[in-house]
């Protein structure tokens, strides 16, 4: 059987750093790596192309069901250029292993191929058991989007990220925009009479950070608290003795369940744009990503809850302030927990690590939910 230390080492050394936009087919050596690991394994094997030649990789495990277990999980790692320890050589130091990707999200990734080989190696698990490495989650989520076309339809699904091993059913979404004030310009030693963006912008900012920020606070949600609105970046200005003539911000609404993130950008358009009528514009969002809140009474997550208690892990949901590629699958109807060794706190750090105690419990954790599930299915 693999060996999960072993196998998170190989999948490190893979410098699959998400492209952000260039055309680079930086996940699809990793990918096709995993395929041909997965069909030296008599494990059946299918890759998609997404874009730019990045490949998605969709491995299954056949069953003598026809329903699925979905592990998913994501390809690409954040940058690397600022590590403080070798990005892509795996070090082993203190019962950690380091490198780019080590929790974020190579470790899942690892728990989930072992899990799954040593499955295959004590004979062919009830359900079919699909394995989805995709693309691109640390920016535009285009791989699981992707991966979501082939239709296919598991009775339940565990997301590979860093969790502590707790099992995650609840997170935030998010809407990214650009807010853009405008004005004439001019000499900066005549600014009577002329609308300067930068005091507007500034008089935007005040107003998001007490009034919007203070209605938010009161939509407090179970798991993961309220709603939150932040400005991330700004800019504006041409020259020290010139007026701009523009000057923007970008804010990183973070949403709920029960919110659309096109319909909070809409609400937070109409209102800013009532206030400042005359020079300021709500660009559509770049970025929108949906909040998950996945049913604890579900039968597939109270599966994997009596798992983690018979292994002495916290079994109670948890709730994160991040996004995962989980809201995208559940979106499909499917009840979706997030699981996985070492912490977010460690991921896209400059000695990104993962605790070797956790690999091996996380896949003992995913061996015994395969198992679980097919004899109560049974």
């Amino acid at each position: 059987m693999t060996d999960v230390e072993a196998l998170l080492g190989e999948l490190i050394a893979f410098p699959s750093v998400n492209p952000r936009g260039r055309p680079e087919a930086a996940e699809t050596p990793l990918a096709r790596w995993i395929a041909q690991w997965a069909s030296e394994r008599g494990m059946d094997v299918h890759t998609q192309e997404v874009l730019d030649g990045r490949l998605n990789v969709v491995v299954t495990l056949p069953g003598t069901s026809a329903e699925v277990i979905l592990l998913e999980t994501h390809l690409d790692t954040v940058e690397a250029d600022a590590m403080a320890v070798e990005p892509f050589t795996p070090t082993r130091l203190d019962g950690r292993i380091y490198g780019r990707g080590a929790c974020d999200a190579k470790g899942p990734l690892a728990v989930f191929m072992a899990a799954m080989d040593a499955v295959r190696c004590k004979g062919l698990p009830h359900h079919t058991v699909v394995l989805a490495g995709v693309v691109d989650e640390e920016h535009q989520y285009k791989g699981v989007q992707e991966f979501r076309t082939l239709g296919i339809k598991p009775i339940g699904a565990v997301i590979g990220e860093p969790t502590r091993l707790r099992m995650v059913t609840a997170h935030k979404g998010c809407m990214r925009c650009v807010i853009t004030a405008s004005g004439p310009g001019g000499h900066s030693s005549e600014p009577w009479g002329r609308t300067n963006p930068i005091e507007t912008i500034a008089e935007v900012i005040k107003y998001l950070s007490t009034e919007e920020s203070a209605r938010l606070s009161a939509d407090e949600r179970p798991l993961v608290g309220p709603p939150s609105l932040a400005v991330t970046l700004i800019s504006g200005g041409q020259g020290p003795n010139v007026l701009p003539d523009t000057a923007a911000i970008t804010v990183d609404r973070r949403t709920v369940a029960g919110e659309d993130p096109h319909e909070v950008w809409q609400a937070l358009s109409d209102d800013l744009c009532s206030r400042w009528p005359d020079n300021l514009g709500v660009a559509p969002p770049h970025i929108v990503d949906y909040a998950l809140q996945t049913d604890p009474a579900d039968p597939f997550v109270e599966s994997f809850a009596r798992v983690l208690a018979e292994h002495s892990l916290e079994h109670r949901p948890k709730g994160v302030g991040h996004g995962t590629d989980a809201s995208k699958i559940a979106l499909d109807g499917i009840p979706a927990v997030v699981f996985g060794p070492g912490s977010i706190e460690s991921a896209h750090t400059p000695d990104e690590f993962v605790p070797i105690e956790d690999l091996h419990r996380a896949q003992t954790v995913i061996e015994a939910l395969l198992t679980t599930t097919a004899e109560k299915s049974g």
